[in-house]
């Protein structure tokens, strides 16, 4: 795979300021190797909520790990270990490399081998959660509509892959339709944002907005104190700056990617509240299992049933069969010479 240093003096204000700093920063450390950047702004695909995403090997056989920060903009940092490093993402562009240890590695890389990697990764992930909406049709509607949304994670990011585009976690929704239109197929673009009740919950995108930072508030320092929830949550010790700098500007950009990433947002941090009660493996009939839940994650459940209830319950089982009719579409995209032919890091 062909690769390309990233040049920080070419990156726009803040960006180029910070980057630099903190590359300045890790560079004192004798235990670091290599320093790169990846995601949007390594993409050049800026937008108003962009987050510098630093990627640094060190020496040793360390495992992964994971630091979300909050700066003038988001600053996250992947630590890799020398075993580790294969794992590193995509779109990594080397900033620091003196031994070549990062820029060998990505040129062994090939683009197609990664894209078919991650959509076949994806695939057993979402159709393990669609398996789950249909044991629990037809009593338990609202768990359906629950594992519908986290198959449609999956097969949302898998659309995109299948054209040869890179996914974006808080931009899937706009994403995904230009990567319909450049195949021809907005119907499949449609057909998917209907998983997630557009356009009756796009009207509600202010009320979810509400719902997202009020619910951060109150459950944010229950998983901080119990250090089992994703690594945002365990690292900083309050909601605010996080909501700020990652979830507003999403609202500002797209309204269809806030009420998407709040549909997927309550029921990831639902499952580490789980864990808190010893349940690991995301249970099929969701809101039984959670009835014994109070405090703190029983609020978490409550305003998620709310924002499941703006989603009419005669619609959840055309839902499915649309979830389903759209993992058929991913595998049969995949298959054919969009992926083939364009496949790149973009």
């Amino acid at each position: 795979m062909n690769v390309k240093p990233l040049e920080i003096q070419k990156l726009p204000s803040p960006y180029g300021e910070i980057l630099r700093r903190e590359v300045e920063k890790l560079k004192k450390n004798d235990d670091v190797l290599a320093i790169g950047l990846a995601g949007s702004v390594a993409r050049s695909d800026l937008w108003q909520g962009a987050d510098l995403d630093i990627e640094v090997v060190v020496k040793g056989d360390k495992p992964k790990r994971v630091l979300c920060t909050e700066h003038e903009v988001s600053v996250d940092y992947g630590y890799f270990g020398e075993s580790q490093i294969n794992d590193l993402p995509h779109d990594t562009r080397p900033i620091y490399d003196p031994t070549q240890i990062l820029t060998k590695t990505l040129k062994a890389r090939t683009k197609r081998q990664l894209w078919q990697k991650m959509i076949q990764k994806n695939t057993e992930s979402a159709e393990k959660f669609l398996h789950k909406a249909e044991s629990a049709l037809p009593d338990d509607l609202l768990s359906v509509l629950c594992h519908i949304h986290n198959a449609g994670a999956y097969l949302g990011s898998n659309l995109i892959l299948a054209t040869g585009m890179a996914p974006s976690v808080r931009r899937t929704i706009s994403k995904l339709e230009v990567a319909m239109k450049k195949i021809n197929r907005p119907d499949l673009f449609d057909r998917y944002v209907r998983l997630y009740g557009m356009p009756e919950t796009l009207r509600k995108a202010e009320f979810l907005s509400q719902q997202l930072e009020q619910g951060y508030a109150e459950v944010w320092s229950y998983m901080n104190e119990k250090a089992v929830g994703p690594a945002y949550m365990d690292q900083q010790p309050s909601s605010g700056p996080w909501f700020r700098n990652r979830i507003r500007p999403i609202y500002e950009h797209d309204k269809r990617d806030l009420v998407w990433i709040i549909l997927i947002e309550y029921p990831f941090i639902l499952r580490f509240i789980l864990k808190t009660i010893g349940i690991d493996d995301f249970p099929e009939r969701v809101f039984d299992t959670v009835k014994r839940l109070s405090g703190s994650p029983a609020c978490w459940i409550n305003r998620y049933r709310r924002i499941l209830g703006l989603i009419p319950e005669k619609s959840v089982a055309d839902l499915l069969l649309t979830a389903e009719g759209l993992n058929a579409e991913v595998k049969n995209l995949a298959s054919k010479k969009y992926l083939l032919k364009s496949a790149r890091v973009c």
